[in-house]
């Protein structure tokens, strides 16, 4: 396993905190568009997660987190909702969309590689 880091938490959300909307739309839609290409095919054909792998969505975003990737293949966009979604902070004042930065760092790393 390589332990190279691209992406972190805080590098993650400097990009979520960048005051073009559009851009960090882009940010988000892309980071989904990883994510969601990592779930079986199974699960992208029913929007759920079915293997426990820590790989894909987590069963709580599966469902909006497959729609909303769906919706940005098909209209190079998302609606409004579907960012604020994943831009909601926790209680670790990290955005939504952060938790999955490692498997967002294993996908630069893997890309890098090419």
């Amino acid at each position: 396993m390589n332990t190279q880091v691209i992406v972190t938490k805080d590098s993650l959300q400097a990009m979520l905190n960048d005051s073009n909307s559009t851009k960090v739309m882009h940010v988000v839609g892309r980071a989904l568009l990883a994510i969601f290409a990592r779930q079986t095919k199974d699960e992208q054909a029913v929007n759920v997660t079915k293997e426990h792998n820590n790989i894909g969505f987590a069963g709580c975003d599966a469902r909006s987190g497959s729609i909303s990737a769906k919706y940005y293949i098909k209209h190079h966009r998302l609606e409004g909702w579907m960012v604020e979604k994943w831009l909601k902070t926790g209680k670790n004042n990290y955005s939504r969309i952060s938790k999955y930065h490692s498997q967002l760092n294993q996908v630069a790393i893997d890309k890098l590689n090419k």
